[in-house]
């Protein structure tokens, strides 16, 4: 098997973990969601975290309806982490 060379894989500062990470990283995935997530509006944010209320749809649960609530809890405490190291 052939050994994979590391070192040509890019960095970037990850705010939350507060130095450059890999971005072939979890650090960096994980950063890249609750980046996305921070962008979104207050209503849209809802939606993908909580899901659509009363809605049977798969596509529909949200991330509580994947991942749990305490996973939501968690990422809504990264978001607002996120956002006040990146605000101006």
């Amino acid at each position: 098997m052939m050994a994979h060379d590391h070192t040509d894989r890019p960095n970037a500062y990850s705010h939350l973990a507060g130095h450059e990470v890999s971005t072939w990283s979890e650090e960096w995935r994980h950063e890249c969601e609750v980046a996305y997530l921070a962008g979104l509006t207050a209503p849209k944010l809802s939606v993908m975290l909580d899901g659509v209320a009363g809605s049977t749809d798969r596509e529909e649960r949200g991330i509580k309806g994947v991942r749990g609530e305490a996973a939501v809890a968690a990422l809504r405490a990264e978001i607002a982490r996120f956002r006040q190291l990146t605000a101006q």
